[in-house]
């Protein structure tokens, strides 16, 4: 945990703005999360709702096929 603190130290993040870098670090682990559901088949029944619906992402399906439409998203995100 030391080496962790002292590389956290000598790079300037533990300095300064340590607030600024937690909440950015929250912010990619959640998206990360959100991204990483889109993977699998139950995240892709859920969205069939969203997507086939949508004026914007409705053209997916035709092209990619619901696994795929899922995939695209969750690289996307």
């Amino acid at each position: 945990m030391k080496i962790l603190i002292d590389t956290l130290i000598k790079l300037g993040i533990l300095k300064d703005d340590l607030d600024y870098h937690l909440v950015r670090a929250s912010m990619v682990i959640i998206f990360l999360f959100f991204g990483y559901q889109k993977w699998f088949e139950y995240e892709a029944q859920v969205l069939i709702t969203y997507i086939g619906n949508g004026p914007l992402i409705s053209w997916m399906y035709p092209v990619f096929g619901i696994r795929g439409a899922s995939w695209f998203l969750g690289v996307s995100e």
